[in-house]
């Protein structure tokens, strides 16, 4: 008898020393107060079975435990914000053309080319709306400007004031990221937004920091493929590092490693569970 309760004793410690270790697994070093924020790349990722972009792959995400995710913006001609990555809606959907193009009436019946579900485009508006105890989740805006449009100052300006109006209507100018090159988020600035901003396609990583430093940018944004002495160097001028293309668990161990602050990721549920961070009362549809 006294054998066996030596058994359970000894097991029991094995158990409480493996969950223990588990948790002290990854030791970070970064800005996030050593934390690593996680969202989902457009939602539940590349794999998911509902599109991304669309409230059927984001609302699982933020289930599961994530803080939030990435997702890519586009405004019609009448000033809605709809989540959409592609120049062209044919490329997805049952609509055709370019969202920059038509008005929010126009398109607001389209839906993804999908045989076995009903999925519609999605407006931040609409999204937001859906999200219970919204303001504790975070959002990185991937704005995508029209092609056509990128040197047309004023649609910059209109494009800039929509993301504004969803800071004001919903108190989310704290957890909105804006992506973007340094001179819209400048302009964004001069409009009086106040959201976190983080600096992505300056050429080569170095410059994006020295743009970061220079006008006191929240983070920098780079792919995994980012080398940890460049993440360090951000670091040390007091610069976040945001990665993307996390595209599965190699990319997430890849960037826990490098001690980001923020990873945008594919495997959303990979990594949150190597991190005890998921939540496995939630019930992804």
């Amino acid at each position: 008898m006294k054998n066996k309760a030596c058994k359970i004793l000894f097991l029991i410690i094995l158990v409480v020393f493996f969950s223990c270790n588990k948790e002290n697994k990854y030791k970070m070093d970064n800005l996030n107060h050593n934390t690593i924020m996680i969202l989902g790349h457009r939602g539940m990722g590349e794999l998911y079975k509902y599109p991304g972009n669309t409230a059927e792959a984001i609302l699982p995400v933020i289930g599961i435990g994530a803080d939030g995710t990435e997702i890519d913006i586009q405004m019609t001609k009448d000033s809605v914000l709809v989540l959409y990555h592609s120049d062209l809606l044919d490329a997805r959907t049952t609509c055709t053309g370019k969202i920059s193009n038509k008005n929010w009436s126009e398109i607001k019946n389209c839906n993804y080319n999908l045989t076995w579900a009903l999925v519609p485009l999605c407006t931040v508006d609409s999204l937001f709306g859906l999200i219970e105890n919204l303001n504790d989740y975070y959002f990185s805006f991937d704005v995508k400007l029209d092609g056509d449009m990128v040197d047309n100052h004023e649609y910059k300006k209109t494009f800039l004031r929509a993301i504004k109006a969803i800071d004001d209507k919903y108190n989310m100018s704290e957890n909105i990221i804006i992506e973007g090159e340094k001179d819209l988020l400048l302009l964004g600035r001069s409009l009086g937004l106040t959201n976190k901003e983080c600096v992505v396609r300056a050429g080569p990583i170095e410059k994006s920091i020295e743009y970061a430093v220079e006008y006191n940018f929240f983070c920098v944004g780079a792919e995994t493929d980012v080398s940890e002495a460049i993440v360090k160097d951000a670091h040390n001028k007091g610069i976040r590092f945001m990665v993307w293309n996390a595209k599965n668990s190699i990319g997430n161990f890849e960037a826990i490693d490098k001690n980001v602050d923020i990873i945008q990721t594919d495997a959303p549920i990979h990594i949150l569970q190597q991190l005890n961070r998921y939540d496995y009362e939630y019930q992804i549809p």
